[in-house]
This record gives structure tokens, C-alpha cells and sequence, in this order.
């Protein structure tokens, strides 16, 4: 292994990064020391200096002491630099062969001094290649040793195996020497690309970060142990340092106190209020930086948006490497119960937080501290409140005095007066006058002259200077006078959100039929960056290393304010048009999502549900039908709503109105979005009037695209409320309609053939669906087998494989796309979640019961978080969980579930629906178990009767009640009844799924075998006995061979028992 770079080679590795234009800037170098600092994990030491060379001298030495440290620094200055750097990647490479620093494996070699042969070998074993190692002779050598051992392979898990030594190493011993290896460890991991979780992993669970599994109870709560040496922080998304920060020192302690004070489970959060711009989110910068020695994990969060929120808190839940459901507000709770359970140090930052009340559900309750800043002062009433008002005078002053202005005696006084110690309009004026060498005596003349008498709108408070405003007019009127395309993005971002704007977001919005000079603007990337980097270079805006451009939301509301009612509508038809040209487009195409994402903070501060043209529209409904993919179902259902409500309007345009197709998009989405929340009653209602409006319409009509897409929800609905032949009616109608508008394998066909057979699986018949999922996945499967509505067909397979008695060919194709499933849409998704309850059925009608039970127990619980108690979802869950703790005989727990169901369906589905009387089918079987045998002869007559009304007398769930009856007239003694009653069933259970199937390997159907059994007990008791030893004998060895010796059943019937068959309710 090579030894750390020489000093010349790194003196031409330094002369490289001088060259590059972006290091010429503090703020891009402060970036990058701070990010830097981010990937090591480790303290950086290194000195800071006006001079753009000896800084970053300093930079890199520090880098080469670190193990990595110089790849990292190439890797963080590829992400600032827009050209080639090769050249510094080859340097690097030969610069850093080796992979540990001589300063790190000099201090391991330090530590490994002396120890026991045997400890070190106990150490060494098991490391892949090191067969070197395992002779004591080569340990004479420990710095040689070292190296061996850097030289070994990495292994899959990313950890090289000198750090998988030191581990195991500090783990058999004990004292000094094995918290200094765990030090080492930590020390180097970073630099050498090992994460946080990895680390966990190799010390079996026991690193300071290890987080609590999303659905198991989090540990019992202590008290935070102290820190130790070896931790370290994790940032996300923390901005960066301000290296010019002034003051304050006052509110910091105050900040500090607050947060130290009482239980650490019981602390509310600080709220640190006021207007815009008097440095609120500095103030928290500034304490982060100064406490990051206090806390193992930093998040800062954009508050401004529940679905910034939630996007943040699934990246925090994405970076602890725990659940992401396709639901994010499940996400966020899975994150916060995770924080409650972590006994280590955190903080939350919640930035820019508005309405208090929106926010509160996604606040964590205990654990760690929590910083909330907000302009709303009813943040008062959540936590302690920390009033940052403007700068004290002399505050004002030393900022001034400190950037390098060339001041007069008195200016530095007369200038903060003038801008009334607003921390924002200070630093703006800085570098007003730095960026236009523009005097402080000729600036201060300006804003004399330019002074307003309009203050801010009576919603934000009072009490500040004119000036402000008056600043924010000088520069507006500077730009349009001088610079017109610097003015008109400066206009057009103020109507945007106050989150960074991507450039991305600009370039695809350069078709947009926006005023001149913007427009050309838009379209020369040239230009573009020039009027970015102006706004940045005059403090009007701020420009982060990936060129995002965010301008404050002060200045924001100033400058709408100050503008002339023509401009601002002008300038507000400009924003609506950039974002609808923006729009990428159909968000059922997952490529896009990420657009998708950067479009959705600015919709509302954009008005684009009130901009008057069409693509705008399109805009709001294509945001509303991805926060339904991405499983944001409340933010979905409110802008679906908030459009349906003003587009229903009276309007001469054919597309609003009532009846205008914009409106009825609108209310599609928010069925979809109702019904997924489990209002399924209000959702149906929407989706059948919208469908009604749809075909009534001259404009649209039934086959008009969107009618047939719309189409789908109305059989689903159907199918909700069992109304299960209507559904399937309905939907091969559709189908049709579908294959004449659309080419046969468009996904919006496919969808509506998915449709079908689902309406297949719930009339039972499941071969006609099974031929449907497999003509859609082996489409899907063309495209790509990991598509996810590929494998939504493979999930749907594995249901039919269910239906048709083939458990075993099901258990083997379910377990074989359920994990792929889970990778493409995350553990929480609902399909994820309903494939699971697939699995473990199938898992229990094969006999593994036990398994089972695991399965179903955590789908109960994650179900009836996720959806409530109230759903068809969680309603199914505890039935098929009572199921299998019937079979492993937990009656009372599985009797409680079925009770608590069946009160459920009666109220939100009806006495009569399919779904109540297949519970109540199970409740019988339960109740028959528990000896309760005459209320279970009642409940079981009238659910056969039910059934038989509402479903027919051939459906598979009216045999399992006529099965079921049977048993009970059998048991209270009326054997003829029971013989004919189960001669029936088993005659049309063998015209309906009678005789062998290939996915059953030839088999029977196990419940027509089953019923086969029952009868021949049936017609023993009547002395038929020829009949029923014959029928014994050829069901019973066709369903061992089927099932297993072992089966539960199998056992059950050699014991000389009667079979029951119970039903699972199936997803609609």
C-alpha cells in the first residue's frame, strides 16, 4: 500500500482545485467543507483563510490525514462543478491508492500493540482471504499485517475487512483498548463509504443508531446515556453555515435552556417566531453547527407544506433504513415511533411551519428535541415560544463593520436605522454595495429617495420600518431599469413558492407563452444562469451548489405587494404558464415522479387551480393523481377537492362547470383518493355521479377516454358493495368499449381487463380470472417483469392459484414476487400489505400454521393503523387472523376479533353483504369449536339462506354455509337432513371446481375432497355404510397425497373429525 501523498504531488493536486471557477467563491468552499465534513463523519481540521490557495492547502492536507478522505473531496467537488474533473479523480487515484490514511493505520497499529495472540486470531477468523493472517509471524509485523488486511476483498455488504476486524476485536475485549477500536471504527467509516446502518449491522444491532423495526413496540424508554466518543451525526438536510453569522449569543443560550429543561419524553417544542427575515432559521443554523457534538441525528425539515413534511420524513426514514410505505403519512408515523424509541440523542428542525394544527400530527411526542420556526405566532400555545425580533443596534453595527464595507463614521448607525435592524435587508444591502462597489452614502441616498408609504399586509405584523419595503422597491425598479429579464424572474419567483426552484423546473417550463425578455430567457441556458447568478450575485436571491434559486418569502410578499395590479397580473399568468409547461406530464409513468415532486410546492402560492388556461388544469389534476400514487391520499383528496369546488362554477368554457370535463377529472381523483381513505359510501356517490355527468355529456359521453378510465372506479364500488354479478356485468362492458377506444395492450386497457378479473375472482370463478392475470403479466412481463403492475398480475395469480385449491403452486409464485413487490413499492403500500395477507393464507391452508399466525398478527396491526377500523382492509385482516387462531386454538382472542368485525360489517357494509354473512360463516366454525353448538345451528341457517338469496346457490361461498349447516344438523342429531343437505354440496361442488387441474398437479380441489369426508360421515350415520367407507377411502387419499401426512387436516380426519371450510374475504 502506498503511503499518504508526498507534498508535491499534493501542491498540483491543490493547483487543480484553485482552477476551478466555483472554489473562487467563500460560500461554494464553505459548501464544500461542510460537505465534506458530512461524508467523513469525522472532524476535518483545517484552517480558514480569505486567500482561495492556502484554504484550500488546508483542505486538502486535512482530507489526505483522513482515511478517504481525498476521494470524498473529488466526489463533493463533482457535485459543484458543472465540467469534467477527471484530471482530479486521476490525481486523487494517484495520490490515495491505499486505503487507510498513515495517521489511521498508525493509530490501529497503536492500539493492536500488545494484545494476545488468541484474541487477535479469534479476531481474524472468519475474514475472507486472509489465510496470510492466521500465522502469528506475520502479526510481528503489525503495520504489515495491516496492510494484508487492507488488501483484502470487500465483501457484498460494503464493509472492508480491516473494519470488520477492529469490530469483532473491540467486542472481545473489554476497557481502554476496545472503546478506542469502536472510536477507530467510527472514525474511519465514513471516509471509507460505510453508512450508518452497515455499522449496525456489523455490531449486531448494538450501534448507537439502532433503530426499532417499524412494527415491532419500540424498546422501553430510558433516560439518554451520555455521549460517547465513537458517535457521530447524521445531517439531513441541514443548510449551510453562515460564516459571516453576527450576535445572538442572548437567544442561542435562551435556545439552549429551553431545550435543556424537564424530562427529555415530556419537552415541547420551541416555537421561534416573528416576521420574515429577522433570522430565524439562521439562529437554528448557527445552533445546530454550534451542538452537533450533542446529538446522533440532526433532520432539518421544510415546514411550509404537510407534503414537504412528509417527502423529508420519508427520506429520514430511507436514511435509518427503516419501512417506506407507499402511504407517506404511514411513513411519517413509522419515523416518529422509531425517534420515540431511539435512546439516543436527536433533533427535529420543522422550518418555515405555518398552520399549527396541520402540523401537529407529524411533530414527535417524546424522545429528543424539536425546533419549530414559523412567522404564525399559535405556535405559542404548542410549545415554548422564543421571540426573535430584529438585530439590537449594536448587532447591526458589527455586521456592517464586519463585511468589509468601506464606512464612514456614522454610516454603519445611519444604515442599520434606515433598514431597521432587519437582519435580511442588512445582509441584502452588504451585498448591494459589495456586488455594485456601490457607496453606503449613495446606497443610504437611494432608499431616502425611494422611500413607500404602503406597509405589508395587516396579516403579517406590524411594527417594522418602511424601509424594508422601500428596499425591495429600489431593487425592483434597479432591474427593470437595467437588467429587464433579472426583473421579470425575480417577479415571476415571488409568485412561486418560497422553496428553492430548481433550474430543471425553469428549462422545462421555456415553452411557456410568457412575456418577453423572460421567454428568451428561458430558452438560452446561457442567459438563464446569467440572470440566476445576477439575482444571487445582488442578494436578491440565494443559489445552492445544485443551482436551486430560492428567493425569501419576505422579499416574496414585498415585492407582490409593491407591484402595479397590471404587472402582478401579468407576472402571475407567467408563473402559471412556466409551471404548466413544466407539468411532465401522466404521473402513472413513474419516470416522472421526481418532476413531478419539484412542480408540487409552488401550485397553490401559483393560484393554478384559478389560472384560466387549460394546461395549468392539467397541471393541478396531474399533482393530484400522483400525491394519490405516492400514497399522500389526504393532500391528494384536498387539491382534487379544492378544484372540483371552483371549476363546478357556472362558466361559459365547455370544460368547466358541473358538467366540464376539468370538473369531472377532478372529482375522479377525488373518489379514488375517498375511497383508498376508507369513505367508501361518500366515494361511491362521487364516482357514480361523475360517471352519470361523464355519459350524459354531448362533450364527453361513454367513450370518451376519460369516461372509460373513470369507468373502472364505478365496477370497483360495485364489486365494495357486493353487488358482485352487477360489477362483473359492468365491467366487461367496459373492457369492450375499452378495446374499441384503446389498442388492446394499452395500460389503460389492461387495467380495465384487471378489473375483470377481479369481478371473476369474486363470482369464484377463479380459472377464468387465473387466464386474465396471466394474459395481462405475460403483457407487462414483455415491457419488464419488475413493472410494478407486472407484478401486481403475479400477485393477482397466486389469489387465483388460492380459489382453485392449488395452495402449493401459490405459496411457491407469491413467494416469489412478494418481495419483489415490496422493493417496488415500498413494505407500506396496500398491495403490498393485501399480498401478504395472500401469503399467509395460503400458508395456512398448506398447514404452516404457526407461520401464519406471525404473518396475519402483523397485518392485523399494520392494517388497522394504516386504514382504521373501519375499512374493508382491516375488517378482512381480522377475520382471516381469527381464522388461524381458531385453528391453533387462541378461541377467545379469535372470537373477540370476529365479533368486533362482524359489529363493523353490519354498521359500514350491511347484515346482508357477501363480506358480513362470510364472517359470520366463520363465526359458526368458531362457535362449534367452543361448543356452542345451538347459536351456531342458528347463525348457520340463516347465513345459507343469505348467501343462497344474495350470491346463488352455486357461488363457492354458499356451499362453504350449506358445508357448514350440514355439520350442524349433523351434530344435533338429524342425520337425514344433514346426508341430503351435504349430498347437494358435494354434487355441485364437483360441477363447479370438480376434477383435476394442472396447477393442482391433476389434484382434486381440497374442499371438494373435504366435503367428500363430511358426506361420507353423513351417510354412515344414516347406514349407508358401503357408500361412505368408499368415499372415505378415495377422498381421504387423494387429500394426503394433495396436502401432506402432516397436515392439520389430514391428522383431523384420521382422528375421525368432520372438516370445516371457512372462507377469506377477498380484496375488492
Amino acid at each position: 500500500m502506498a503511503e499518504s501523498a508526498t507534498r508535491g504531488t499534493l501542491e498540483n493536486l491543490v493547483d487543480m482545485l484553485v482552477r476551478l471557477p466555483e472554489l473562487a467563491d467563500p460560500a461554494v468552499r464553505d459548501h464544500l467543507v461542510d460537505r465534506v465534513r458530512q461524508e467523513l463523519r469525522r472532524p476535518l481540521r483545517i484552517k480558514r483563510f480569505a486567500d482561495v490557495r492556502p484554504e484550500l492547502s488546508s483542505l486538502v492536507n486535512a482530507c489526505n490525514a483522513c482515511s478517504g478522505g481525498l476521494r470524498v473531496l473529488a466526489s463533493v467537488v463533482a457535485e459543484q462543478h458543472v465540467g469534467d474533473i477527471a484530471a482530479v479523480r486521476a490525481a486523487v487515484t494517484d495520490l490515495s491508492p491505499g486505503l487507510l490514511s498513515v495517521p489511521d493505520r498508525d493509530h490501529l497499529r497503536g492500539l493492536l500493540a500488545n494484545l494476545p495472540a488468541n484474541q487477535i486470531g479469534e479476531a481474524v477468523d472468519g475474514l475472507g482471504g486472509a489465510e496470510q493472517l492466521y500465522s502469528m509471524r506475520t502479526w510481528r509485523d503489525t503495520a504489515n499485517a495491516i496492510r494484508i488486511m487492507e488488501g483484502l476483498p470487500i465483501p457484498e455488504d460494503g464493509v472492508p475487512q480491516v473494519l470488520a476486524f477492529a469490530s469483532r476485536l473491540s467486542e472481545l475485549l473489554t476497557g481502554p483498548v476496545s472503546d478506542g477500536l469502536r472510536t477507530w471504527v467510527d472514525t474511519v467509516a465514513g471516509g471509507l463509504g460505510v453508512d450508518l446502518a452497515a455499522l449496525v449491522v456489523l455490531r449486531g444491532g448494538a450501534g448507537p443508531l439502532a433503530v426499532p423495526s417499524a412494527f415491532t413496540p419500540p424498546a422501553p424508554r430510558g433516560p439518554v446515556p451520555p455521549r460517547r466518543s465513537e458517535t457521530r451525526v447524521v445531517g439531513g438536510g441541514v443548510p449551510t453555515r453562515n460564516r459571516h453569522f453576527t450576535g445572538r449569543s442572548e437567544l442561542l443560550d435562551k435556545l439552549t435552556d429551553v431545550l435543556s429543561s424537564g424530562e427529555q419524553a415530556a419537552v415541547l417544542p420551541p416555537a421561534l417566531h416573528g416576521l420574515g427575515g429577522v433570522g430565524k432559521t439562521q439562529l437554528v443554523v448557527e445552533y445546530v453547527y454550534r451542538h452537533l457534538d450533542d446529538y446522533e441525528l440532526v433532520w432539518w425539515i421544510p415546514a411550509e407544506r404537510t407534503t414537504t413534511v412528509l417527502a423529508s420524513l420519508t427520506q429520514l426514514a430511507e436514511t435509518l433504513h427503516l419501512t417506506v410505505a407507499e402511504d407517506r403519512q404511514q411513513t411519517a408515523r413509522t419515523v416518529l415511533d422509531a425517534l420515540a424509541g431511539l435512546r439516543v440523542p436527536w433533533l427535529l428542525v420543522y422550518d418555515n411551519a405555518d398552520d399549527p394544527d396541520a402540523l401537529k400530527p407529524f411533530l414527535p411526542a417524546t424522545g429528543g428535541h424539536v425546533i419549530v420556526t414559523t412567522r404564525n405566532p399559535e405556535w405559542g400555545a404548542v410549545g415554548r415560544p422564543i421571540e426573535v425580533d430584529v438585530f439590537p443596534r449594536d448587532e447591526s453595527i458589527q455586521l456592517l463593520e464586519g463585511r468589509g464595507l468601506q464606512l464612514k463614521e456614522g454610516e454603519a448607525e445611519n444604515l442599520a436605522n434606515k433598514l431597521g435592524d432587519l437582519p435580511l435587508a442588512l445582509e441584502q444591502a452588504v451585498l448591494w454595495c459589495k456586488s455594485t462597489a456601490m457607496p453606503v452614502t449613495e446606497y443610504i441616498d437611494l432608499l431616502d429617495s425611494h422611500r413607500r408609504s404602503d406597509l405589508l399586509s395587516e396579516s403579517k405584523p406590524y411594527g417594522y420600518p418602511i424601509t424594508v419595503t422601500a428596499f425591495v422597491t429600489l431593487a425592483s425598479a434597479t432591474l427593470r431599469e437595467k437588467a429587464p429579464a433579472t426583473a421579470q424572474l425575480f417577479e415571476l419567483l415571488s409568485f412561486l413558492s418560497g422553496e428553492p426552484v430548481s433550474q430543471n423546473l425553469l428549462s422545462r417550463g421555456k415553452s411557456a407563452n410568457v412575456t418577453e425578455p423572460l421567454r428568451s430567457t428561458l430558452n438560452d441556458p446561457v442567459a438563464l444562469s446569467r440572470v440566476v447568478r445576477d439575482l444571487n450575485n445582488r442578494g436578491l436571491a440565494k443559489v445552492d451548489p445544485a443551482q436551486r434559486i430560492q428567493v425569501h418569502r419576505l422579499v416574496q410578499d414585498i415585492l407582490r405587494d409593491i407591484l402595479p395590479e397590471d404587472r402582478a397580473e401579468t407576472t402571475l399568468r407567467n408563473a402559471q404558464r412556466l409551471l404548466a409547461a413544466a407539468n411532465p406530464g401522466d404521473p402513472d409513468e413513474r419516470g416522472e415522479l421526481e418532476s413531478q415532486a419539484e412542480l408540487g410546492p409552488h401550485l397553490d402560492r401559483a393560484r393554478m387551480i384559478y389560472a384560466e388556461d387549460d394546461d395549468a388544469r392539467v397541471a393541478v389534476l396531474d399533482h393530484a393523481r400522483y400525491l394519490y400514487l405516492i400514497g399522500d391520499y389526504e393532500n391528494s383528496l384536498r387539491l382534487a377537492t379544492d378544484a372540483a369546488a371552483h371549476w363546478s362554477k357556472p362558466s361559459d368554457d365547455p370544460l368547466l362547470g358541473p358538467d366540464g370535463l376539468y370538473t369531472l377529472r377532478a372529482a375522479s381523483v377525488r373518489a379514488n383518493a375517498l375511497r383508498v381513505l376508507g369513505q367508501a359510501s361518500e366515494a361511491q356517490i362521487v364516482a357514480n355521479d361523475t360517471y352519470n355527468r361523464m355519459c350524459a355529456s354531448p362533450q364527453i359521453g361513454e367513450m370518451h377516454e376519460f369516461t372509460l378510465i373513470h369507468a373502472n372506479q364505478v365496477g370497483h364500488d360495485l364489486r365494495i358493495a357486493g353487488r358482485y354479478n352487477e360489477a362483473l356485468a359492468f365491467d366487461t362492458a367496459s373492457l369492450a368499449r375499452h378495446r374499441r377506444v384503446f389498442n388492446a395492450t394499452e395500460a389503460y386497457t389492461l387495467r380495465a381487463q384487471a378489473n375483470l378479473a377481479v369481478d371473476l375472482r369474486m363470482i369464484g370463478d377463479f380459472a377464468q380470472a387465473f387466464e386474465q392475470d396471466k394474459e395481462i403479466a405475460n403483457h407487462w412481463e414483455d415491457v419488464g417483469g419488475t413493472d410494478p403492475r407486472a407484478l401486481a398480475a403475479y400477485i393477482n395469480q397466486a389469489r387465483n392459484y388460492y380459489g382453485m385449491g392449488a395452495y402449493r403452486a401459490g405459496l411457491e409464485w407469491i413467494q416469489q414476487w412478494r418481495e419483489p413487490l415490496a422493493e417496488a413499492l415500498g413494505a407500506g403500500s396496500s398491495q403490498v400489505l393485501l399480498a401478504d395477507r395472500t401469503y399467509a393464507i395460503l400458508l395456512r391452508k398448506l398447514g404452516y400454521l404457526f407461520e401464519a399466525r406471525a404473518v396475519l398478527r402483523e397485518h392485523f396491526e399494520r392494517s388497522l393503523s394504516r386504514f382504521g377500523e373501519t375499512h374493508e382492509f382491516t375488517n378482512a385482516a381480522a377475520v382471516s387472523y381469527a381464522n388461524v387462531l381458531r385453528q391453533v386454538g387462541e378461541l377467545d382472542e379469535a372470537a373477540q376479533l370476529i365479533e368486533d368485525a362482524l359489529e363493523r360489517y353490519d354498521v359500514y357494509f350491511g347484515v346482508k353483504h357477501p363480506l358480513t354473512l362470510a364472517a359470520r360463516v366463520n363465526q359458526g366454525i368458531l362457535m362449534r369449536a367452543m361448543g356452542d353448538y345451538d347459536d351456531a345451528r342458528v347463525l348457520g341457517e340463516s347465513c345459507f339462506t343469505d348467501f343462497a338469496e344474495v350470491l346463488g346457490a352455486s357461488h363457492p361461498y354458499t356451499i362453504c354455509a350449506g358445508v357448514s349447516r350440514a355439520t350442524d344438523l349433523a351434530i344435533a342429531g338429524d342425520h337425514a337432513a344433514a346426508v341430503q343437505l351435504s349430498e347437494e354440496m358435494h354434487q355441485i361442488s364437483q360441477q363447479m371446481s370438480g376434477g383435476g387441474h394442472e396447477a393442482r398437479n391433476g389434484a382434486e380441489h381440497p374442499y371438494l375432497l373435504m366435503r367428500g369426508i363430511n358426506l361420507a360421515h353423513d351417510l354412515r350415520a344414516v347406514g349407508r355404510t358401503a357408500d361412505a367407507d368408499r368415499l372415505r377411502q378415495t377422498s381421504f387419499r387423494a387429500l394426503r397425497d394433495s396436502l401432506g401426512a402432516n397436515h392439520p387436516e389430514v391428522q383431523a380426519i384420521e382422528r375421525d373429525e368432520r372438516t370445516e371450510g371457512d372462507i377469506e374475504p377477498p380484496p375488492t
